[in-house]
Formats: C-alpha cells, sequence, structure tokens
C-alpha cells in the first residue's frame, strides 16, 4: 500500500459511498443496489475519503452546522458516516481519516466537532466524549392521561397540524426558543427541515406542530412501528420540542389521543422531563436515561478564546492537554481571563522544551475538558473522577476560578445525522 491522500469523495462515485454506507450501517439489508436503492433525497454532508491511488480505503461526511454553545451561536463541525471496508479495517485508517478531518476543520477555524458515535468507547479514546443524556420513555397511551386535565382549556391551549416545508421559519423561531434552555440545541437550515426533519432514513415521518395565536409553541416527529416483542403497535416520537414546558402537556396529551391506535407510546425526550412522578402508574411506565452524542475541541486556545466570561474573574493558569490524536496541543496553554475575555496561546517552542507538562497548573484530557468547556460536567465531578487535575499550591483558588470560567449548562442535542 502506498502513501495515503486525504480528499473529497467524487460525486460522481456517490454509488459506491452508499455501498460504504450499506455495508457498514444496515448489512442486514443486502448489497446497495444503486437502481433498486435509489435515494433522491438532498444529500447535505460533504464527504471525505482516505484514497490508495484511486482506491477508498475509509470515508466520512462532514457537516456544518450552527449550535448553541455557552449561549451562543458558533460553527460547529458535525462528522458523520465514518467507514471502512472490511478488507481494510484495522489498519489505522480510520484514526488518520478523524485526525484529517480534524485538520481540515482548523484550518476552517472551525472549533468544534459533534458525531452519533456507533460505539462510545471507540471515539472515546480519540478525544470526543458524552456531551448529553436523553430520555427513552415507553408507556401505555393511557398513562397520559393526566395532560388532559391539565390542558383543558379549549381553543386558548392552541391547535395541533401537520407542518410541511413553509413551516420552516416557525420552527426554526420555536428551536431558537429552546436554545435558551438548552445548549447545543442546532439551528435547522431549510434544507435540514426539509430533508432531515420531513423525511426519514426509511420511512417518512409524520411531523405535527401545536399552533397557538399564530405561533408554533411545539412540535414532535413520530413514526407507526409495530414489534412482536409483546409491546405491539407502537407511535415512536423520535423527536419533541415546546417553547415552553409548560407546552410538554400539550405534547403528551397529543400522544394519548392516538390510544384507539396504539399499545405503547416511545417518547424521545430531553433528560430532565420525566414522567413517573405524574403518571397514575409509574410501574407501567419505562423509563431510560442513555447517552447522546459526543464532543471534541478542535483547538483549545482558539475555542478558550471564545469564552465571554463574568466580567469580574480575574485568573491566570497554564494548562496542559493530553490529547492523543493531534500534535497542536502538545504544548502548554497559557491562559488569562480578565475584564470579561480570555486570552489563550500556547506556550513557545522554546520555553515549552525547557519545562515539563507536569509543572502546568491544570492538566486535563482534551475530552474531559471538552466536557468541561460545554457544560456537561462540571469541576468538582472531574477531580473526583482524577480527569482533571489542578495543581498543589493555590488549588482550591484556582479550582474555583475554573468552576466559575466553567459553569454548568443544561445541553441536549436531538438531531441524528
Amino acid at each position: 500500500m502506498g502513501d495515503l491522500d486525504y480528499r473529497p469523495f467524487p460525486e460522481e462515485r456517490e454509488d459506491e459511498f452508499s455501498a460504504f454506507m450499506r455495508y457498514a450501517f444496515s448489512p442486514e439489508r443486502g448489497p446497495y443496489d444503486p437502481e433498486a436503492d435509489d435515494d433522491d433525497r438532498e444529500h447535505l454532508a460533504e464527504y471525505r475519503g482516505l484514497f490508495d491511488g484511486e482506491e477508498a480505503v475509509a470515508v466520512c461526511g462532514h457537516h456544518d452546522f450552527t449550535l448553541r454553545i455557552r449561549g451562543r451561536d458558533r460553527d460547529a463541525a458535525g462528522l458523520s458516516a465514518v467507514a471502512s471496508p472490511p478488507e481494510h479495517r484495522r489498519q489505522g485508517h480510520i484514526e488518520r481519516l478523524l485526525r484529517e478531518s480534524l485538520t481540515e476543520y482548523r484550518g476552517d477555524d472551525v472549533r468544534y466537532s459533534v458525531l452519533w458515535p456507533f460505539e462510545h468507547a471507540f471515539y472515546r479514546r480519540y478525544g470526543w466524549a458524552t456531551v448529553n443524556r436523553y430520555r427513552w420513555v415507553k408507556t401505555p397511551p393511557e398513562q397520559l392521561a393526566f395532560a388532559a386535565d391539565a390542558t383543558d382549556g379549549g381553543d386558548e391551549t392552541g391547535e395541533f397540524r401537520r407542518l410541511d416545508a413553509d413551516d420552516h421559519g416557525r420552527a426554526a423561531d420555536l428551536l431558537a426558543a429552546t436554545a435558551d434552555r438548552y445548549d447545543f440545541t442546532m439551528a435547522r437550515t431549510a434544507a435540514w427541515w426539509r430533508e432531515h426533519t420531513l423525511r426519514g432514513w426509511q420511512t417518512d415521518p409524520f411531523v405535527y406542530g401545536l399552533e397557538r395565536d399564530g405561533d408554533l409553541r411545539a412540535l414532535l416527529s413520530y413514526t407507526f412501528t409495530e414489534r412482536d416483542d409483546g409491546d405491539g403497535k407502537a407511535m415512536v416520537v423520535s423527536d419533541a420540542a415546546v417553547a415552553d414546558p409548560a407546552d410538554w402537556d400539550r405534547v403528551f396529551r397529543f400522544c394519548r389521543d392516538h390510544d384507539s391506535q396504539v399499545e405503547r407510546v416511545r417518547l424521545r425526550l430531553p433528560a430532565d422531563v420525566s414522567l413517573l412522578d405524574r403518571v397514575d402508574d409509574p410501574r407501567a411506565v419505562t423509563e431510560e436515561v442513555r447517552p447522546g452524542p459526543m464532543f471534541r475541541l478542535v483547538d483549545v486556545p482558539a475555542a478558550l478564546r471564545g469564552l465571554a466570561p463574568d466580567p469580574a474573574l480575574d485568573a491566570a493558569f497554564t494548562l496542559a492537554v493530553d490529547d492523543p490524536l493531534v500534535d497542536w496541543h502538545d504544548r502548554p496553554i497559557r491562559v488569562t481571563v480578565a475584564d470579561g475575555e480570555v486570552d489563550a496561546e500556547r506556550v513557545d517552542a522554546a520555553e515549552a522544551g525547557e519545562s515539563d507538562t507536569d509543572d502546568s497548573d491544570v492538566t486535563a484530557g482534551i475530552g474531559a475538558l471538552s466536557q468541561l468547556y460545554a457544560g456537561y460536567r462540571d469541576v468538582d465531578d472531574l477531580r473526583a473522577h482524577a480527569a482533571l487535575d489542578v495543581g498543589d499550591g493555590p488549588g482550591e483558588s484556582l479550582a474555583a476560578d475554573l468552576a466559575a470560567l466553567f459553569p454548568p449548562r443544561r445541553t441536549f442535542l436531538r438531531e441524528g445525522f
């Protein structure tokens, strides 16, 4: 095998890319057939490949997202469709592909990367870390009867109707409202709304919205399934959002009103939304809190400079980052916080050569640091699990400064990609 080349995947070879996806993620459907499996959806990702000559040995997809991170809308790179054919696996190609992708993101001044992992442990070893949990609820529809009493308000509570492509603008306003409660909310483009919200991978969902006074106050996306595991017919709500938490009851009532059609309702909800204290029989309801997507800082100094701390916070420290994938975090980072701004620069090579990273005031792996930055885990949690080391001396004072620089945030990235 010669030198490998990382480059865009040619558009004229899209069927080859689809064959990669079929083998990697749904091999039970058999080999990809471009005539039988034609997909007329607009593909929103840009495809990349690692090539040995003209032969692709690994592939992936890049998405350009705008995510709410620490209260601000920021550019983020969504990494998806990472795959390698069986004859080229376990040769380091995926690691190389991930490194090349991060290098491309950094060159484009993108500071954040997100992905949905096929296996959390796999991506954890390369520095991505879980950034939110979600709650998966399974309930008989009659257990949602509590919502009927809470929403008996006639027309004042609004009405549900099916949404279409023309509703993108109002849906965007709704999601902007949810972003005020949950970081990592995505600003869905019109193309995303059309190709990913209104269309599904194999079955297009029903997408309904709650209208009140001309505004969209809630939306939910769902399909119907029938299983032979005892659950029977089910309404599966894969996405739901509300402008105001009080409107969750309208969503639950809408689901309850399908009791003549289904035996179960399954809902994917934010981790802080639970039904157990409201249903008549909590033993009839199953709730699982599951790990969600993973997040990684691409360029730590650049990401730190994007923070907007409390103007009263003054701090200075050196930060050593353990990054198993890229070399631009090899040197310690000098961080200064003052007047509501953060300055972060790599220690120059000569100075770094004279010092030991063990002398840094703060040491963290890139995954733990990414979780701290996102607000998913706090300083005390990371220190308790030996994922963040704050040096001796003014350690407790510095720990307090770090806690002020990285206060916890509620996070929920709902979109799959």
